[in-house]
């Protein structure tokens, strides 16, 4: 049985002003839509009780 190896690499990032700003507004948009697209899979399940990747359409 052959045996998997695992490896990880860290970076650290030094951004100056102008990236700062960047990565913050792409965080927040990146966190609204995940919230947005969480909230309407639990509204989805709570009014059909199926979750949305079970449901044939």
């Amino acid at each position: 049985m052959p045996t998997q190896i695992l490896k990880a690499h860290k970076v650290r990032l030094y951004p100056n002003d102008e990236q700062q700003i960047f990565f913050a507004k792409s965080f927040g948009c990146t966190r609204f839509i995940w919230n947005k697209m969480l909230g309407d899979k639990m509204a989805h399940y709570k009014t059909t009780k199926k979750h949305p990747s079970t449901v044939q359409g």
